[in-house]
């Protein structure tokens, strides 16, 4: 069953699609003038209306009066054919006898057992005792009147009382009250929209100013800022904020070009060793010579291996939406940090201890945390002397993860820089000791893809319980029981 929508919807939806097609000063402008519009619109329907109640409640005060002195005069047997003004000359006084002929009146024009100018029979309304506005009467001067009647007797004949009070001077004052608000109104209302148009205009001005500037910057000047508004307000924090977004752009792309110029660089090397080593077994051939050869381009050609894999990894640790369907796995990672320990004992000639390895659940992507087991393994597989040891707990809902060595360590200079791409510290300057330079950037990038952090330090010495040389500690968001 198909839902019906509301009638005015189509309207309200093509509305939207126009104003979205209008600039920002537009619909600020419009959206703007309209409210104001309103605004004034309600408080003009509001003027008039108060002061119409205002003017009728006093006229309807005056009848009130004028009912109160002719029921005295009757009272006090005082009431003749003509009845006294009271100083005004608005008001129309008549007392009615039972067929609807005037006994007394305040007109000296209605003689008595004249029709009355007013309505025969008078409206409920009337009659019941409330004031009413009667248009287009024959009394006084004409028009429009405020009535109220009240029943008395008179010589015990019943009689009606019943007084009106002209309107034409409220109905004037009105009339001239709504002609200066139709007039004035809309004069107000376009001074409005040209002063809002015309603000708004100037306020936007410096967003246009820093758009052009934007629009100007490419790939190839991200060295560039915009030019910052004087006034210390959103724009301005605005300007502030792309200004920092474009130094981040220019660092990435400075760190980008650094990558590339340092992988071509790493790459060149063992591609000009194979290439070499190719060429002298092509152009000199020997028997004896081209095994030990043959040994040297395999050991190249791994190298050379590693390296492209280690750039894969980090390019894969980078991607966003690898990360994202990274979030949605759990992983035992004690089960990984077992098979790597259990791979990494046949190739070091140092020895493993995984003694303190307990559980520990995280979420993430099960091939890029067992490289960076493996990218930690490897690395104090080429600093270890004899010993590597490597703990796995859970804290706090903090999952640690380190592996030690009893190497030289790292200098506390260069704990950082270990985990930038291609860093190689100078011990291990050699790339046949110290590896490609990526296996703890990966390390780095990996980890923080899973939310989590990665840095080095120094193991306690033997006596206080560690092995002395390098430590690096792993920590991920543990996934709760």
């Amino acid at each position: 069953m198909s839902r019906r929508l509301p009638v005015g919807r189509p309207a309200l939806d093509r509305v939207r699609r126009l104003t979205r097609k209008l600039s920002l000063r537009t619909r600020v402008t419009m959206w703007a003038t309209m409210v104001v519009a309103l605004a004034m619109v309600a408080a003009g329907l509001g003027l008039l209306l108060g002061l119409q109640h205002s003017m009728w409640s006093d006229r309807d005060n005056t009848v009130r009066q004028r009912l109160s002195d002719v029921t005295a005069l009757i009272r006090h047997d005082r009431l003749g054919s003509l009845i006294p003004s009271n100083g005004g000359d608005a008001d129309v006084v008549e007392v009615l006898g039972p067929q609807g002929k005037v006994v007394a009146g305040s007109d000296y024009d209605t003689r008595p057992g004249s029709p009355s100018g007013f309505p025969n029979p008078l409206p409920p309304q009337v009659l019941a005792g409330h004031p009413a506005t009667l248009e287009n009467l024959r009394i006084g001067d004409g028009g429009d009147f405020r009535v109220q009647a009240r029943p008395v007797r008179i010589d015990d004949r019943p009689a009606t009382i019943v007084v009106g009070v002209s309107l034409a001077q409220a109905e004037h004052t009105l009339s001239s009250l709504t002609t200066g608000l139709a007039i004035g109104v809309p004069t107000l209302t376009a001074l409005v929209a040209w002063t809002i148009s015309l603000t708004a205009g100037r306020t936007l001005r410096p967003v246009e100013t820093l758009r052009r500037q934007a629009a100007d910057i490419t790939a190839t000047d991200l060295h560039r800022r915009l030019d910052l508004p004087a006034c210390q307000d959103e724009v301005h924090a605005l300007g502030v904020t792309l200004n920092d977004m474009l130094a981040r752009l220019d660092d990435a792309s400075v760190a980008q070009r650094r990558f590339v110029a340092d992988a071509a660089h790493e790459l060149r090397s063992p591609l000009t060793a194979l290439r070499a080593q190719l060429e002298v077994m092509s152009h000199y051939p020997d028997p004896e010579r081209d095994p030990r050869v043959a040994v040297a381009l395999l050991e190249d050609t791994v190298r050379l291996h590693d390296l492209v894999e280690g750039l894969l990894a980090l390019a894969r640790s980078e991607d966003p939406a690898r990360s994202r369907s990274q979030a949605a796995r759990v992983i035992d990672l004690d089960e990984v940090v077992l098979a790597e320990v259990r791979r990494q004992r046949s190739l070091a000639r140092a020895d493993i201890d995984a003694r303190r390895v307990s559980a520990g659940r995280v979420r993430g992507d099960t091939e890029s945390l067992r490289c960076v087991v493996r990218n930690l393994l490897d690395n104090a597989r080429r600093h270890a002397a004899q010993r590597i040891r490597v703990t796995l707990g859970e804290h706090e809902g903090t999952v640690e993860l380190t592996v030690s060595d009893d190497g030289a360590g790292i200098p506390a200079a260069d704990r950082l820089r270990v985990f930038e791409r291609f860093t190689r510290l100078d011990e291990a300057r050699s790339r046949e000791a110290g590896g490609s330079g990526l296996g703890l950037a990966i390390v780095g990038t990996v980890v923080t893809a899973h939310g989590g952090t990665a840095h080095a330090d120094q193991d306690p010495a033997p006596e206080d319980g560690g092995l002395g040389g390098a430590l690096l500690v792993v920590r991920l968001p543990a996934v709760p029981p």
